[in-house]
């Protein structure tokens, strides 16, 4: 892992603490995630989705330097993945 992606393990650590949450009370949520660690309901989704897409596509994911671009390939393929449904 680069130096400067921090981003990375702070996604894995907000999903850890998310799903360790969820195990407990079926109740739980994002925004109950949000707000536990003091940060913004966005943030705290921009985390989780990153996580799940290092579980299935951890080299692409980690080649970024920034978390901003690792989101814009993110939603690049989702959006794509969505337009194939369509056809």
């Amino acid at each position: 892992m680069k130096k400067n992606q921090k981003w990375i393990e702070r996604a894995k650590e907000t999903y850890h603490f998310h799903k360790t949450k969820k195990l407990v009370d079926s109740e739980w949520d994002t925004r109950k995630t949000a707000k536990t660690l003091r940060r913004s309901h966005g943030s705290v989704c921009q985390d989780l989705m990153i996580a799940r897409w290092l579980k299935t596509h951890s080299n692409q994911i980690e080649r970024f330097d920034y978390m901003y671009e690792a989101l814009e390939f993110i939603r690049k393929k989702e959006k794509e993945a969505e337009l194939s449904d369509i056809e």
